[in-house]
C-alpha cells in the first residue's frame, strides 16, 4: 500500500503571526513558520553559529543530491565555510509551506532567494569578487525545537556559472561520488485520477505524473494558467504554456529510461489561494541531447523541490529547484562514462 504523501493545512501562519502550539520548542517562537524564518536569520545573517546546536539534532540526516550526510558537525562546518566564502550573504525568505505530521512533529518547505558576494575562497577556487543570486529550497522535519531530517536542494550550477567556473571541469575534479557511491532510493506513490483536479493538491500531482511522467503535453492547459510563470534553475523566468512545455521537453530529453516519482506534497490552503510544496525526483541515464550533454553508463538521481501557487483552479506560478552540478558530478564519477 502506498504511503500517504499529501498533507493539507488551512491555518495561515507567518512571522510574528498566529500563535501555534509548539511542544518542546523555545518560547520565543510563535509558530513553525516563525521558527524556520527566525533560526535562518539568526544563523546566516546574525552569524550565531551556536543556534545550529540548539536547533539541529546531533545525528541529523541531510538528503542532498544522491547522498545522505549525517551529523550536526557537518552542518556547522558547511555553514562556517560558506560564510567565509560569502560573508555578506542575505537570505530572502520567499515562502515557508508547512504541515503537521504527528503530535509535536512538523514539516516545513522553505524557499530562499540568496544574494552574496564571493569574497573568500570556495571549493571551486579563489575568491572572484562577483555578486551572485541563487535559489535554495530546504524541506525539514522538526520536533521539540530540533530539525532531525532535511532535504536540501540548491542551484549550485547557477552559482558556478555566475562565479565564472566551468561546471564540467569542476565535476571532473569533484570526488564526492568517487568516495560515496550514488544512492538511488526506491519509492512508491499512487496515481491520482484526472477527475480529482478540483483539488489544488491533485492538480500539482497530476501535472507531475501526467505531463512530466507520461508526456501528455496536450493537457498542460488543464493545469496552468495562460500566463503561468515557471521560475527555473539558472534564474530563468519562463512564462506561458508554450515556453513551459518547451522547457519540460528539454529536461526530459536529457534522460533515457527515465523514472519520476513524488515523495510528498504539502499544501497550505487560504481563501482563494493555495501554496503547495512538492518533493519529487528524476532518475535515469543521461543523454547527450539534453541539459547535461553527456551519456552516463549508470542511472543518476536528481531530487527536485518545487513550490506552486494555485488560484482559480490553475497553477499561476512554480518555483523549481534541482542541483544540476550534483548531476554532473554523478555523471563524471562513473569511470566508464561514454565520450
Amino acid at each position: 500500500m502506498s504511503k500517504k504523501i499529501t498533507h493539507i493545512e488551512t491555518l495561515k501562519l507567518e512571522r510574528d503571526g498566529l500563535k501555534q502550539d509548539l511542544p518542546g520548542f523555545g518560547k520565543k517562537y510563535i509558530n513553525i513558520v516563525d521558527y524556520i524564518l527566525e533560526i535562518t536569520e539568526d544563523i546566516w545573517e546574525k552569524k550565531e553559529i551556536d543556534v545550529i546546536n540548539e536547533t539541529y539534532e546531533k545525528d541529523i540526516l541531510i538528503h542532498t543530491g544522491a547522498r545522505i550526510i549525517n551529523g550536526v558537525e557537518t552542518v556547522i562546518t558547511g555553514t562556517i565555510d560558506t560564510l567565509a566564502s560569502f560573508p555578506d550573504r542575505k537570505m530572502g525568505g520567499e515562502a515557508v509551506i508547512w504541515s503537521t505530521d504527528n503530535k509535536g512533529d512538523f514539516y516545513s518547505s522553505h524557499r530562499i532567494i540568496s544574494t552574496a558576494t564571493n569574497l573568500g575562497e570556495t571549493i571551486y577556487g579563489k575568491a572572484t569578487g562577483k555578486k551572485i543570486t541563487f535559489r535554495t529550497i530546504a524541506d525539514c522535519k522538526v520536533a521539540n525545537n530540533k530539525i532531525y531530517k532535511e532535504w536540501l536542494v540548491r542551484d549550485n550550477l547557477s552559482i558556478l556559472l555566475q562565479l565564472g567556473f566551468d561546471p564540467v571541469e569542476m565535476a571532473k575534479k569533484d570526488a564526492t561520488y568517487k568516495k560515496t557511491p550514488i544512492a538511488i532510493p526506491i519509492n512508491s506513490n499512487q496515481e491520482i485520477a484526472k477527475q480529482d483536479l478540483e483539488y489544488p493538491e491533485n492538480l500539482v500531482y497530476s501535472l507531475i505524473t501526467n505531463v512530466w511522467k507520461q508526456n501528455n503535453f496536450e493537457d498542460l492547459a488543464e493545469y496552468l494558467a495562460a500566463d503561468s510563470t515557471l521560475y527555473a534553475v539558472g534564474n530563468q523566468e519562463i512564462s506561458g504554456i508554450t515556453k513551459i512545455k518547451e522547457y519540460i521537453q528539454t529536461v526530459l530529453a536529457s534522460f533515457s529510461d527515465l523514472s519520476i516519482g513524488i515523495e510528498r506534497i504539502t499544501s497550505n490552503r487560504e481563501e482563494g489561494l493555495t501554496h503547495i510544496a512538492a518533493r519529487w525526483y528524476l532518475k535515469g541515464k543521461t543523454t547527450e541531447e539534453g541539459v547535461f550533454g553527456k551519456h552516463s553508463v549508470d542511472e543518476i538521481f536528481i531530487p527536485v523541490l518545487s513550490h506552486y501557487t494555485v488560484k482559480n483552479g490553475k497553477i499561476t506560478d512554480e518555483w523549481m529547484v534541482y542541483d544540476g552540478f550534483d548531476a554532473l558530478c554523478q555523471i563524471y564519477s562513473q569511470t566508464n562514462t561514454q565520450i
